[in-house]
């Protein structure tokens, strides 16, 4: 019984991912009824250098390859739209619909188990040699890396580099002598095969990557809300300015790529290195379509580099927002009160039926819906204008007038100036309400609250008592108790009576002076 519990194990975990909703998108596309238009079609526009198009140009070469596909004999269906092949393939997991940062448009792109499945399908189509000396060799110089590098021992990696040094001693004495030959013919198009088939597993790549970090920015935000208490690793994390993505295994490793990928002199090396390549006469030997592909592989980097990159960011910058925006609690709360109203309803379901009428009215969420026939027409001609215009010749301006206006809209500063310099010369010292009784308000409220702050700027202090005299010395046990206000009075433009209390506030003539 031992030995067959890895086999039921294996077989349970291959049954799911073959069939039910959690099934791989890549077998789900090889078991489609139609597997070889599918395959046909989504590589040739999405399988290459384009491994992304706008919703609409997708769809309208996909319409063009229909058409021809049944000109050719293939049974299609004639209800068969390519709307409908992208909304099914979508579903299945096999198309992924996105929406650029930055732009309005939806655009689709192989999900990596359907890019998966693509290779699978053109190694079928088109086998390259399994079991060959190049990569015999790729095998056995990796390894020999490896080795050299993770030996603890320094006398081993010394010696190792010693013989590699001497292994690049002896070859250069050949050179030198004559006695090599270039790679060249079946031998350099056989290597450089195999350098293609790994170079085109990494576009297929990045969309891995794309997909983890998209169920890893779910997976952070579900552990965020789903947390009991306030705080939490996640939540502490990013509160310390910890970026949870980039700080992934899948981050990691595309940050180390990207680091290689944009540095300087190994980028410009690539580059050379794939040029000379490719004026290689053995190079003849490949497929064209392979040769494109080479030729247009660094492009393909950088911009699926670039793309996942800006994933990258985006994902760090909203779960950042989300946490110090405090917008999971309110995601937190909402999921609590689900929580509580499925376990409710639960609960009802055991003594109530799903199809009992309640007298409780629920509004539900919607748009109205309305016959096109009840709109009613815009006209442009009920916006004109059909009087004649009356022409009006400009009068002279009364300056009398405008002063009227301005005293209406504004408070007379200069006339209350006035009116507090005269009560002064006159008194020596005085109160608003002092003021106000030798010179009523003109502006009513607004007369009163130009005395205020006028009082404020000249630094008037609080009196308990109107001052009787020039000298303002005359206090008592009573006047200090009393309070530091007073009451003013005025009319108002309706000729109606008013009256407010207001702070006390005494004005000298001797402060005046000081102030100046």
């Amino acid at each position: 019984m031992p030995r067959t519990t890895g086999v039921v194990a294996s077989a349970l975990e291959l049954h799911r991912l073959s069939t039910g909703p959690d099934a791989d998108a890549g077998l789900r596309l090889l078991r489609l009824d139609r597997t070889h238009v599918a395959a046909a079609v989504l590589a040739a526009h999405l399988g290459g250098q384009v491994r992304r198009l706008p919703a609409a140009d997708l769809h309208a070469l996909i319409e063009e390859d229909l058409a021809a596909l049944r000109e050719a004999g293939v049974e299609l269906g004639e209800s068969v739209t390519a709307r409908t092949y992208c909304d099914q393939w979508r579903s299945q997991g096999i198309l992924v619909r996105t929406t650029m940062a930055g732009g309005r448009e939806e655009t689709y792109e192989l999900s990596a188990p359907a890019e998966a499945a693509l290779r699978y399908l053109a190694q079928v189509e088109r086998p390259r040699p399994a079991v060959t000396q190049s990569r015999l060799t790729t095998i056995a110089s990796q390894l020999d890396a490896l080795v050299r590098d993770s030996d603890p021992s320094v006398e081993g990696r010394l010696a190792a580099l010693r013989a590699q040094r001497d292994a690049i001693d002896a070859e250069i004495e050949r050179v030198e002598s004559g006695q090599t030959q270039p790679v060249g013919g079946a031998e350099g198009a056989e290597r450089l095969a195999e350098i293609l088939a790994l170079a085109e597993q990494v576009p297929g790549d990045f969309s891995r990557v794309r997909a983890e970090l998209i169920a890893l920015n779910r997976s952070l935000r579900e552990r965020i809300i789903e947390m009991p208490g306030s705080r939490g690793e996640v939540l502490d994390d990013v509160f310390r300015g910890v970026d949870r993505i980039e700080s992934s295994e899948a981050g990691r490793s595309f940050l180390a790529f990207l680091e290689l990928f944009q540095d300087p002199e190994a980028s410009a090396r690539l580059d050379d290195h794939l040029d000379e390549v490719l004026a290689r006469p053995f190079v003849d030997l490949l497929p064209d379509a392979d040769r494109r592909y080479l030729r247009h592989w660094r492009g393909t980097l950088s911009t699926e580099s670039a793309n996942v990159r800006q994933t990258m960011t985006g994902f760090s910058r909203s779960l950042r927002r989300f946490v110090q925006s405090r917008a999971f609690e309110e995601h937190r709360r909402l999921a609590e009160e689900l929580a509580r109203a499925q376990a409710l309803a639960a609960r009802a379901a055991a003594t109530t039926s799903p199809i009992r009428r309640m007298s409780t009215a629920l509004d539900l969420t919607g748009m109205s819906l309305g016959s096109i026939g009840s709109w009613r027409l815009h006209n442009p001609a009920d916006a004109r204008v059909a009087e004649e215009v009356v022409r009006h010749d400009v009068a002279d301006l009364d300056l009398e007038a405008m002063r009227e206006v301005v005293r209406a809209s504004e408070i007379d500063l200069a006339e209350l100036g006035e009116s507090i310099e005269a009560s002064l010369a006159a008194r020596g010292v005085a109160t608003i309400g002092e003021i106000l009784a030798d010179h009523p308000a003109t502006q009513g409220l607004a007369s009163v609250i130009g005395l205020l702050l006028l009082a404020r700027e000249r630094g008037a202090v609080l009196a308990v008592e109107p001052v009787d005299g020039a000298d303002g010395v005359t206090a008592t046990a009573d006047r200090e108790a009393a309070a530091p206000v007073e009451c003013v009075a005025w009319v108002s433009e309706a000729g109606t009576h008013r009256s407010a209390t207001i702070p006390r506030l005494l004005m000298s003539a001797a402060d005046d002076t000081a102030r100046r």
